[in-house]
């Protein structure tokens, strides 16, 4: 949902509230993503932001050739391009993807791709826009939003995957924002850590500090309930997510955590300072640690 909104894709009628900056690599021109007109969001969306989707084979169309597709992000953005230029653009693009082969690859379809060259060719198809519009002042997007980009692939594939974003990472020098449910991969990849449950951000901070001192019992639970080296019985999170529609009026995550207090019924609690940059809304910050009871 976040995503979505970030990249103005939520539903006509849907309202977003709060703000969303977005800043150039040196910190210079920033805008307020949540207050763009729709013709501005169009402009930005594919140029300056661009996304990978959880599912490539429902996010590409089924009917059209790869090569076709990504020519049609390129043209999106860079509607003065010749044939030959976009045709350039698109086999750069799928280079850079690490797509072997890419003017064959080019020309075949999605169901003829196996599923790491599918979320490559996502890959290439959210890079291949901002390259394209260099001519206009910009050059890769300066936000990448890689939604589940691992899911369904084996763990050969997941760590190719892994690989080639943060080369991009590195060599673009663009920022990423990596939504994921494996703790593993968050260790792997990520800078930060913002922790959601019911639609809130319930802890963030640096990704070590927050995975070693998690300060948020839903954080201690989900270290608790993932795979360790250690050999250790795992501890599902007890109950169950409550209704977006119906929350309780304090603390969401309160009927399922042990450690809840009286004051957890009528408030939800504030972010909470546990450390330099490390926050958690919870009333018992300091008191939290992944063997505390849930």
């Amino acid at each position: 949902m976040l995503a979505l909104a970030l990249m103005g894709l939520l539903p006509p009628g849907a309202k977003v509230f709060g703000e969303a900056w977005l800043a150039n690599a040196n910190g210079g021109l920033r805008v307020n993503l949540f207050a763009l007109t729709e013709r501005e969001r169009i402009a930005i969306r594919g140029r300056d932001i661009a996304m990978i989707f959880q599912e490539p084979m429902t996010a590409l169309n089924p009917v059209m050739r790869v090569g076709a597709q990504i020519a049609e992000a390129i043209r999106a953005h860079s509607a003065n391009l010749a044939s030959a230029e976009v045709d350039r653009h698109v086999l750069a693009a799928l280079e850079r993807a690490a797509v072997p082969d890419p003017a064959m690859r080019a020309r075949q379809y999605p169901h003829q791709l196996s599923g790491g060259l599918r979320q490559r060719v996502m890959i290439a198809m959210a890079l291949a826009a901002g390259a394209a519009s260099i001519t206009n002042g910009h050059c890769e997007p300066r936000l990448l939003i890689a939604d589940e980009p691992t899911t369904a692939l084996d763990v050969t594939v997941q760590k190719q995957i892994l690989e080639l974003l943060a080369r991009l990472r590195r060599d673009l020098g663009l920022a990423l924002l990596f939504i994921t449910h494996d703790l593993g991969v968050v260790a792997q990849v990520a800078d930060r850590i913002a922790v959601t449950y019911a639609g809130r951000i319930v802890e963030e901070g640096p990704a070590r500090e927050v995975l070693a001192h998690p300060q948020h019992p839903y954080t201690a639970g989900l270290l608790r309930a993932s795979p360790q080296l250690v050999r250790r019985k795992l501890e599902p999170i007890p109950g169950n997510v409550p209704s977006l529609t119906a929350l309780p009026t304090g603390c969401a995550f309160e009927p399922r955590c042990a450690l809840r207090r009286d004051e957890c019924t009528t408030a939800m609690p504030e972010l909470r300072n546990a450390g330099p940059e490390h926050r958690a809304r919870c009333i018992l910050v300091d008191c939290v640690s992944p063997g505390a009871a849930i």
